[in-house]
């Protein structure tokens, strides 16, 4: 007890904290960048794009390059202190060349060439390398046919990509049934839905036998001279889904087309239109082709866009009308990623997409040709001429909004004072930048009223340090006047004070001021600044005699906003040390400070206490009354006194 303490301190990040992941993330990338060098680009894109957490997952040419990627993303790592190992590969060449010690587990001590290759799991995913194809583990556990063994069951399979999207959302509409029938998560469930079940759960253990090629082409498919994605989507009373197909072209004119991804949501419990719903489906295309041209690695890509509702294609291709809230906004999403010209119409007997909207068996999946590779016209060299036409919005269009006329009487009003209009601003620099234009362009015009030779720059000169100070003072001196009229009269002529009202001694302000405590002065710009006793030191002046704001007031909230972004969205005393440098002194800052750092959406995200876990029940047997004695006792048979 008398010896000091011993101190300890971590090496590792702690498995669970909640920085550790991000941090993980960092110290490869940090690596991958300082490496680059000497380890070469490619190791270090590895390490970079194609790695999640600890997992790497990557696809080459050749065996050659494999080998050669692995020994310099190990030799990569090691300089930074990473043991990268458990390698896998569907190459059995590339296998044998690994040392047994640095393979992946179940390849460590088995012949690949007369054994074969196991089955892995990568980031969930089952994947069959012998055949290079994924598969999907099909155990239900016996699980209780209610409302949470029929959740547990729905998401066990785990379909990243949705390359099986139409089966689960069978499971998932029958789950949505037992939520919108008000089931308790234990209550048994009608004989009608546990037989829909039961049939769905069995019919799902087909996915068993599915094999699904892992690379997009064909084993001998010749140098790839063009690709192009195809984006198909559907909606119906059941769901809405979207399947988007992958079509490349080799030298020697080979077509070869195959799903990417694919995905499906049940239709909302409210009732919603089918237009509405097809424009949704045609939404979560958008997004999804926006995922796949930042992860494919292809260069060039050309995209497509189908629908089977001429009324969607219509709302996109419309350019006089105006819509409600809820088709405005989607159409927005849509015209922001793509063009009219990108979308076509297909016929919906060959709409992929539609599987995804309504759902199939497993069975039926796996024999589909239409969802496995589109439809019949992808797989030609040329491509029929694209269906474009669309319906034209009606007037009776519930969507629509109707035009309406108004009688509008005007009176002349008083122009907004410019403290007003500077609240139409959001950001200190713009509103300095939108000042300074203003003072330059009436230079302009005064230069021309008098008929002298302008020196005003023109208005596409970039603003000058001056000009931008000579707009901050102004600002400054009106919100200034606005906020403490009676210090300015007073300060400017010491005798002005209304009769009746008390000054200090040496101060000309009233001693019910707020600013009397801070003996303020006015400087050469005409500018209220803080007063003192601190002139000969030997600081700016901006410290010496910092520039007064009120507590309330846009400007305020700006000069805080702009410090509070400038100072990396710190906290209180950080944010207003800042603003204190700059040269501002806020009546009551500390609690105008607080306050803007409390509404600040990004602090608010940044500083949210994490997630936690909430505590389980308490076991049965730490609940249920027992008498004295029942799991402990005192022996009192054995000797008292030694």
């Amino acid at each position: 007890m008398n010896q000091s303490p011993n101190e300890y301190r971590m090496t590792v990040h702690l498995f669970g904290a909640t920085s550790s992941p991000s941090c993980a993330n960092f110290a490869l990338k940090c690596a991958a960048d300082a490496y680059e060098d000497s380890c070469g680009t490619a190791a270090a894109d590895f390490i970079r794009k194609d790695f999640y957490v600890d997992d790497g997952l990557k696809s080459v040419p050749t065996s050659d390059e494999a080998l050669k990627l692995i020994e310099d993303s190990r030799r990569l790592c090691q300089k930074s202190g990473f043991h990268l190992y458990k390698f896998i590969s569907n190459d059995k060449v590339v296998v044998n060349s690994i040392p047994l010690s640095e393979r992946a587990k179940d390849v460590q001590n088995v012949d690949v060439f007369s054994e074969g290759l196991p089955i892995e799991r990568t980031l969930g995913v089952q994947w069959c390398v012998e055949s290079d194809a994924f598969q999907f583990r099909v155990h239900f556990n016996d699980k209780p046919p209610t409302r949470r063994g029929i959740m547990s069951s729905v998401s066990s399979i785990f379909d990243p990509l949705g390359l099986v999207a139409p089966v689960l959302l069978v499971g998932k509409r029958i789950l949505q049934t037992l939520c919108r029938d008000g089931y308790a998560w234990d209550d048994p469930i009608s004989e009608e839905i546990r037989s829909e079940w039961e049939k769905w759960r069995n019919d799902i253990l087909h996915l068993a036998s599915l094999n699904i090629p892992r690379c997009y082409k064909p084993e001998k498919f010749d140098v790839i001279k063009s690709a192009e994605l195809h984006h198909f989507s559907d909606a119906s009373t059941e769901g809405s889904g979207q399947c988007s197909y992958l079509r490349l072209i080799d030298d020697k004119g080979s077509v070869c087309t195959t799903l990417v991804m694919g995905k499906s949501r049940v239709t909302p419990s409210k009732p919603v239109t089918i237009p509405r719903l097809e424009l949704t489906a045609a939404v979560i295309s958008v997004k999804v082709s926006t995922f796949l041209m930042k992860e494919l690695e292809y260069s060039d890509v050309t995209q497509f866009y189908y629908t089977d509702s001429r009324v969607v294609l219509g709302y996109i291709a419309n350019d006089s009308k105006r819509f409600h809230i809820f088709v405005a906004n989607r159409v927005q999403k849509i015209r922001d990623h793509t063009t009219p010209e990108d979308w076509r119409h297909v016929d919906t007997k060959t709409n992929p997409a539609d599987a995804a909207s309504r759902g199939l068996s497993a069975e039926s999946l796996i024999k589909s040709k239409l969802w496995w590779s589109g439809p019949g016209f992808l797989q030609e060299r040329e491509t029929p001429p694209p269906d474009t036409e669309y319906v034209e919005p009606s007037s009776n269009d519930p969507d629509l909004k109707k035009a309406s006329a108004f009688n509008v009487h005007t009176e002349a009003s008083n122009y907004p004072s410019m403290l007003e209009r500077f609240q139409s601003y959001s950001n200190w620099f713009r509103l300095k930048r939108a000042v300074a234009l203003c003072q330059r362009y009436m230079k302009k015009l005064r230069d021309h009223c008098f008929k002298t030779a302008t020196t005003a720059p023109d208005a596409n000169t970039p603003l000058t340090v001056d000009e931008l100070q000579h707009a901050e003072r102004l600002i400054l001196r009106l919100t200034q006047e606005e906020a403490f009229p009676k210090e300015i009269r007073a300060l400017s002529k010491p005798d002005g004070l209304p009769n009746g009202e008390q000054q200090g001694p040496g101060n000309p302000l009233n001693k019910s001021s707020p600013l009397y405590m801070l003996d303020p002065v006015i400087d050469e710009t005409k500018l209220l600044r803080v007063g003192g006793r601190i002139k000969q030191a030997k600081a700016p002046k901006e410290i010496k005699h910092p520039i007064l704001l009120p507590r309330h007031g846009h400007v305020t909230d700006l000069v805080i906003e702009h410090y509070h972004v400038q100072s990396c969205h710190s906290g209180r005393g950080m944010t207003l040390n800042s603003i204190r440098q700059a040269g501002f002194w806020i009546l009551g800052a500390r609690s105008a400070v607080t306050s803007h750092i409390w509404k600040c959406v990004t602090c608010r995200k940044l500083r949210r206490a994490p997630c936690g876990q909430k505590m389980a029940e308490l076991p049965k047997d730490r609940l249920d009354p027992s008498a004295p004695f029942t799991y402990s006792a005192v022996d009192y048979f054995w000797s008292l006194h030694d």
